[in-house]
């Protein structure tokens, strides 16, 4: 079905040619109490850094090794005379269709100010269909990343942001995650979402892998099935409308720091996506804005972009619904901020 989507994707564009913490939009009057996490402390006491990976020399192998798939779909034409052309054609589908999940066409109401209380002004954006990854970017993906030097491929990054290269640093001064150590993500947080990344680092992953980051309104459309139906539904988790400290990471779950992608099975959408509630926020690539109630607005000159979702130390259920909207600045590092990649499926939207 993927194949399909991407063919049509296609055909179509061949036709048309610094913050550390998140602004909340809900602040609590008290200071909740943190997590007292089981196991933390002692892993920071060591750390085991994982292998390096070898890559192939082949060049097309190599895109595959790193799964870069979205690469290799939408231009294999550069490999047009290799001779292993279908095959990594076909793995490439193969992976994003299990890695990916279909999100129907819908709606998404965005409150405009800085307390969502009922009859605020909200924006009502329909959103086309397009593909979600169904698991948050994890630090064994983002390692490839790292591995292949895409801090030093200058055209991954917006010109504006050159000066800041240098500060993406990990704890040893090598480029990578903030809490990385060497270059080197512990091995025993593999399958674990990578944190520590800046909105810029994001999205140059998803641009190097071949994807996007998925707007704010997409995000929630995808945690809230606000599907086009008779019933206009619109869940507060993804699950349903009860919070459920069983099917999600946050505070309440006692965990106190992040568990592996793959998690909270149960807390999944309709479509199998994991994890949009708790864990870790999740970056998308649209702007943060917000208006008190005479219609000023509250987030002054600094640029911040929309994150999402809730963390593993989200003290407040109501912090991680699918509408709760919060903003981050853009070079911001901190541990509970991750992110998710989307695909377009159409050119022109339908």
């Amino acid at each position: 079905m993927v194949l399909k989507l991407f063919a049509r994707k296609r055909e179509q564009d061949a036709a048309s040619s610094r913050a550390d913490a998140p602004v909340a939009v809900v602040v609590p009057t008290v200071e909740p109490p943190r997590p007292r996490p089981r196991s933390q402390a002692a892993w920071a006491q060591t750390y085991e850094p994982a292998d390096a990976i070898e890559l192939p020399e082949d060049s097309l192998e190599r895109q595959l090794r790193l799964e870069r798939f979205g690469i290799i779909l939408n231009h294999h034409h550069h490999w047009h005379e290799h001779p292993g052309l279908k095959h990594a054609y076909q793995e490439a589908t193969r992976a994003v269709d299990a890695r990916f999940a279909v999100v129907p066409e819908g709606f998404a109401s965005l409150p405009q100010t800085v307390e969502d209380t009922p009859g605020c002004p909200e924006v009502d954006t329909e959103t086309s269909a397009f593909l979600l990854g169904r698991h948050t970017v994890a630090n064994a993906q983002f390692q490839k990343f790292v591995d292949i030097g895409a801090y030093d491929e200058i055209d991954l990054w917006p010109r504006e942001i050159w000066p800041h290269l240098i500060d993406f640093k990990d704890l040893t001064g090598c480029a990578g995650p903030r809490f990385w150590r060497n270059g080197r993500h512990d091995r025993r947080l593999a399958d674990h979402p990578v944190v520590g990344i800046c909105y810029y680092e994001a999205a140059a992953y998803a641009l190097w892998a071949g994807y996007r980051l998925p707007t704010e309104a997409e995000w929630q459309m995808a945690a809230s099935w606000r599907i086009r139906s008779s019933a206009n539904v619109l869940r507060r988790y993804p699950w349903g409308d009860a919070f459920d400290v069983r099917r999600c990471n946050v505070w309440a779950s006692g965990l106190g720091r992040t568990a592996p992608v793959t998690g909270y099975e149960d807390g999944a959408t309709p479509n199998g996506v994991y994890q949009l509630a708790g864990n870790v926020w999740e970056w998308t690539s649209s702007d943060f804005t917000a208006m008190d109630e005479q219609g000023s607005p509250v987030v002054g000159d600094m640029l911040l972009k929309s994150i999402r979702g809730g963390a593993f130390d989200t003290y407040f259920p109501a912090q991680a619904t699918s509408c709760f909207r919060t903003g981050l600045a853009t070079l911001a590092r901190t541990h509970n901020v991750g992110f998710r990649c989307a695909i377009a499926l159409t050119g022109d939207g339908q």
